[in-house]
């Protein structure tokens, strides 16, 4: 009995002390949480009173162009009588360039903004043709399609060639020297050498007799899963949720800050006052959820910044308004941002800092750091407060380690090599091509490295892998290369867009036509995903290129990088097989993007 009572007695103590501990812990965890709202409740009167100061006068600098002489108009052909099989060339180079340098020697010049010293820029090298006017792709909903490249007959499109084929020679090459709008037009200078590495020994990359490389191991990727529509809370309309139309996908967010950030004029008192009135609003909500967006959509911090401002244009009732929201989002969010008020004008402007060089767009240098506006690319003076937000911490990432899960809408093309032995088909999001579209030139390394949309990436590796599978390093590079040569159709930047626009793999499979750098990003991938080979890029002043690292000994020009020969491998040299270096190139300095 006396044990039963000591027992029951140090049970009532035990509970007794969990209790304490539960109730210690809580009260804990409740002043950790009070502590961080009155730091963030500090953080943000702090800066409130910063933006109560007079604020000090600056010019943002014009934009880098990233090029500085015109692209080929025509892409070059392969003509063997005037560039016959020569000794190979090891090619030079300018610089070695890699993921986190940058890519041009036009270097920002601005000095750097620090106790109000004005600084000074130029204006904005003028856009050539209107920078709205796009060539439309092929739209399966449209009456009125323009594809990017048809088949050359109505006939469904051709199943992969078997592998037990060897890969024929390659043909005459599709309009090497018609104009983009001209694709039918006969080529003037038709190829005559064969690209099959089993050709006649004329060939400069044919194999021995006896064949001593190894053959390629690919694995077949899974056919494409059609994507499904996102669902949950942020897609379904409710009455305290507002309608943001994110890249043609309803998005339904917090309302609570509707018409709240309003200012009456553009003095530093009306701004402060508006940044003050959404502290003191229920905001907390609307950040969670632009935090989920980027989350559930697998956005990059592009991808968050564009949200941010389609949701506060929807948000406020005027631009300068949505302005100051925005500002105000993104310090909630962490990123470095800075409003402004043009001096010429009542217009309220936005900069905000990236983590790589953006071409096109004005911007200033502040501690280090550039603060690009991404909304215009006109130069100007303007209006600052020089002091940050606490919060604000983190640059924008341009990176795309995410593919975007943007598939609303689907436009199918077909690209098929000059012979008809390749061929692809891809459905490709409109709603993606709406993101990438937005987005301002960066460094190539955006491009090169950026995920693949799923469903494109299985339909294009699908199609492919069968076709290399089992050929040597060279056959079956040379065959990626014929298809990407003769596949797309060639026209400038300055042509179809009338501005630079570098592309992501999925956007040439979009467009009507590409170019040389847009070219070597669709072989870069290729070769990195079918053939598991290293390559790099050959930046020259006008003209992109690459170059593969072989395991095999495969002939040709070629560039040595960190002690390795890559082959050069040019997807705009119309009919060339891998290791010919265009002539105009072979002394000519290029620098390595290696990435």
């Amino acid at each position: 009995m006396k044990r039963f009572i000591l027992l029951a007695f140090c049970a009532t103590c035990c509970m007794g002390t969990q209790a304490q501990v539960v109730d210690d812990f809580d009260d804990f965890v409740n002043s950790e949480i009070a502590s961080f709202d009155k730091f963030i409740d500090d953080a943000n009167k702090q800066f409130i009173s910063f933006l109560r100061n007079p604020w000090k006068e600056f010019d943002s600098k014009k934009p880098v162009e990233k090029r500085v002489k015109p692209e080929p108009v025509k892409p070059v052909v392969y003509d063997e009588k005037k560039d016959p099989d020569t000794t190979p060339v090891e090619l030079t180079i300018e610089e070695i360039l890699g993921q986190s340098t940058k890519e041009s020697k036009q270097r920002p010049q601005g000095r750097v903004i620090d106790g109000g010293e004005k600084v000074t820029f130029d204006k904005p090298q003028k856009k050539v043709g209107n920078t709205n006017k796009r060539r439309q792709p092929v739209d399966t909903e449209s009456e009125k399609p323009q594809p990017v490249v048809k088949p050359e007959t109505p006939a469904p499109v051709p199943a992969p060639v078997p592998t037990s084929q060897p890969a024929a020679p390659a043909t005459k090459p599709s309009c090497p020297n018609a104009k983009p709008t001209c694709p039918n037009a006969k080529p003037a200078a038709p190829a005559t050498k064969p690209t099959c590495p089993n050709a006649k020994p004329t060939c400069p990359n044919a194999q021995p007799a006896a064949p001593t490389t190894k053959p390629v191991v690919v694995p077949v990727t899974p056919p494409a899963v059609k994507p499904s529509a996102p669902t949950g809370e942020l897609f379904t309309a409710s009455s305290d949720k507002q309608m943001v139309n994110f890249c043609g996908q309803k998005v339904y967010v917090d309302k609570s800050l509707k018409g709240v950030c309003s200012i009456g004029n553009m003095r530093e008192n009306a701004i402060a006052d508006a940044y003050e009135a959404m502290c003191k609003a229920d905001y907390k909500a609307l950040v969670d959820d632009c935090r989920k967006v980027k989350k559930e959509l697998n956005l990059n911090d592009w991808g968050i910044f564009l949200f941010v401002r389609e949701a506060s244009k929807t948000l406020c009732t005027d631009e300068n308004a949505a302005v100051v929201m925005q500002q105000f989002l993104l310090n909630e969010l962490g990123y470095k941002s800075k409003m402004a008020r043009r001096a010429d004008r009542n217009q309220m402007l936005l900069f905000v800092a990236a983590d790589c060089q953006v071409y096109g767009h004005p911007y200033f240098t502040k501690d280090g750091l550039n603060y690009y506006n991404l909304t215009s690319n006109e130069s100007c003076q303007f209006y600052m407060c020089q002091e940050d937000s606490p919060k604000a911490k983190s640059k924008l990432n341009m990176q795309v380690n995410h593919a975007p899960a943007l598939n609303a809408g689907m436009v199918n093309s077909v690209h098929k090599n000059r012979s008809g032995s390749v061929a692809v088909s891809v459905d490709v999001p409109k709603s993606l091509m709406e993101f990438y579209g937005s987005m301002p030139q960066c460094d190539y390394s955006v491009y090169v490295n950026a995920e693949v949309n799923p469903s494109v990436a299985s339909k294009v590796l699908s199609t492919l892998a069968p076709l290399v599978n089992g050929k040597s390093e060279a056959e079956a590079a040379n065959l990626l290369i014929n298809f990407v040569q003769t596949g797309f159709q060639y026209a400038t930047d300055q042509e179809q867009f009338g501005y630079e626009k570098p592309f992501f793999v999925e956007e040439l499979f979009y467009y009507p036509y590409c170019d040389c750098e847009d070219r070597s990003v669709l072989y870069s991938y290729l070769v990195r995903n079918l053939l598991k080979l290293d390559v790099v890029l050959l930046d020259y002043p006008n003209h992109i290129a690459t170059a593969v690292c072989f395991n095999e000994n495969v002939s040709g020009d070629f560039v040595t990088v960190g002690g390795k020969k890559y082959v050069v491998c040019d997807p705009t040299y119309i009919g060339a097989s891998i290791g010919k270096a265009m002539p105009q190139f072979k002394n000519v300095a290029a620098k390595v993007l290696k990435y």
